[in-house]
């Protein structure tokens, strides 16, 4: 036993979670993996069942005391656990530990969302985003109190419920989706749990998950303050799916607890989802029986066309674009394949300024969702999905597009720095890669990034640096659902312009804004896990 800390429990690590004590709960969880020999599956598993009562909102809208309507942030902490479960192979051995430390240091800061809005509650968003501290500071002027432990006991804003197993599989499938689109939660999750215990039912039942989060959508996120949800259903569905297939779905019930309730929670939105059926039945009448992928993929013009018109288009443009390519005969995966890669020219090119990489990288993840469900599941309506990524991932840079640009923010271009990266032998460059991501220095990042994808054939090594470099970064779930994203994609992209997502990935990495400086959680890390360096 640790004299200076005691035993570690389950027990103990679930009292630190609610308590929003995270520098202990994630002490805890590494010493339960290390010193105790519990198997990181059942810690994880445990860890999920801790938070699951405390993460629901009676609404993702909140109506200010003035009339106005602002939104209620999705729960997070079960993102960071699907990031940092895909990654573990990525990284392989210890270093693929380190995704789950930064989940782990992420989830008691993550709860009762709703509470922390209203500064009721500690956590991420009352500290960071609402500053609670300095509208209720405590006695302590030195300490923020919102940055835990917690005074209150988390509420529960809906109960667990038993499953409902009348009626057919595909009679409660239907039913299901239409509870989750009416918001009837209780009824949508109870359907859910009864055909997630048949092992026969459950791809079925990931595809209709996944088809009620992807096609939640909002039309546009400009203008339009907290009614949007910048891709999160489908978010939450593809992370059910993947923690699901990993702890096993028998011991899955935490995760479903967090998870489908919250699918059906408001606002709902279908009128993006309603426009696209509407132009497919009367220009693509066929859209059903597409092939996934022809012999006739996107030409270099063709992607050139898609490029510029994802970046500078209107809604209407893409819409067209896309149409014209199923109408000459190219596959689903063809054309979305397409989308991701043309959609990095923007990542690379065009950002700059750290805080607008957020709703871009929610539309790049929300298109791996669409990707992932197009390839492992068939549905007649996946067709139409990829209408539903590229309207998104434009409507984002048209978003952005609206903020004046800031010239603190300029980057240096990254053709500057190329001869100084082209001087630095290959097997030095991924060392000095990993030093410039840590540095947040995206000019020099993308130089190296550029000269190695010239000089050599390799791949898996760069891709390892720059993940194991981003998930450094506590307190943001998106760093490793981003990262595994960028890898997913690239492993499945078959276009000729795929080391564009390398490219893409390394500038996220190294500009995204960052929600801490320190890299305490890495450090905790490192000292429990004596990763190799």
């Amino acid at each position: 036993m640790d004299m200076v800390h005691g035993a570690a429990t389950i027990d103990r690590m679930q009292e630190e979670i609610v308590g929003v004590r995270y520098r202990d709960a994630t002490t805890t969880f590494c010493r339960l993996v290390t010193e105790e020999n519990i198997p990181l599956k059942s810690t994880i598993r445990q860890a999920i069942a801790a938070t699951a009562p405390y993460v629901q909102v009676p609404s993702h809208l909140m109506q200010l005391p003035n009339g106005e309507l602002r939104g209620v942030n999705y729960d997070h902490t079960i993102l960071g656990w699907r990031g940092a479960i895909a990654l573990m192979s990525e990284l392989g051995g210890k270093r693929g530990i380190l995704p789950n430390v930064q989940a782990m240091w992420y989830v008691p800061q993550g709860l009762n969302v709703w509470e922390q809005i209203i500064c009721e509650f500690p956590g991420h968003y009352a500290r960071d985003a609402e500053k609670c501290n300095a509208k209720f500071p405590g006695p302590d002027e030195q300490v923020n109190r919102f940055d835990g432990p917690s005074w209150n006991v988390p509420k529960v804003y809906f109960q667990d419920h038993a499953p409902i197993e009348d009626g057919t599989v595909e009679e409660r499938l239907l039913r299901m989706q239409w509870a989750i689109a009416e918001g009837q939660k209780e009824e949508s999750y109870g359907l859910f749990l009864g055909l997630a215990k048949d092992p026969a039912s459950r791809d079925r039942l990931k595809d209709a998950l996944l088809f009620a989060g992807i096609t939640d959508l909002q039309d546009t996120i400009i203008n339009r303050g907290g009614y949007q949800n910048i891709g999160h259903k489908a978010l939450r569905a593809r992370a059910l799916v993947t923690i699901a297939d990993y702890l096993g779905w028998d011991d899955s019930h935490a995760l479903f607890y967090t998870v489908v309730p919250d699918l059906g929670c408001s606002p709902r939105l279908y009128g993006l989802w309603s426009e696209i059926n509407t132009i497919c039945k009367i220009d693509l009448p066929n859209s059903a029986s597409i092939p996934k992928r022809t012999d006739k993929p996107l030409s270099e013009h063709e992607l050139d066309v898609l490029t510029e018109t994802l970046l500078w288009g209107g809604p209407f443009d893409v819409n067209s674009v896309i149409l014209g390519l199923y109408q000459r005969g190219a596959g689903i995966l063809d054309i979305s394949d397409a989308v991701f890669v043309a959609f990095q020219r923007y990542l690379i090119d065009v950002l700059e300024a750290p805080s607008l990489f957020s709703h871009p990288t929610h539309a790049l993840d929300y298109t791996n969702v669409v990707q992932s469900w197009i390839r492992n599941h068939d549905n007649p309506h996946q067709a139409k999905a990829v209408f539903l990524a590229a309207r998104f991932m434009n409507d984002t840079i048209r978003s952005n597009a609206m903020y004046p640009r800031d010239p603190k923010f300029t980057l240096e271009p990254r053709h500057k720095f190329r001869a100084w990266a082209d001087g630095i032998a290959v097997d030095r460059m991924l060392p000095v890669l990993d030093e410039h991501v840590l540095a947040q220095d995206a000019a020099r990042a993308g130089a190296l990034v550029d000269s190695y994808l010239e000089r050599t054939t390799e791949r898996q090594d760069l891709l390892d640096t720059i993940t194991y470099a981003a998930c450094h970064w506590q307190n943001d779930p998106h760093v490793m659902r981003n990262c595994s994203s960028s890898l997913e994609e690239y492993r499945s992209n078959r276009t000729p312009r795929k080391d564009d997502i390398i490219r893409g990935y390394v500038k996220h990495q190294s500009r995204y804004i960052k929600r801490a400086s320190t890299h305490d959680c890495y450090n905790l890390f490192a000292e429990y896990f004596k990763p190799a360096a």
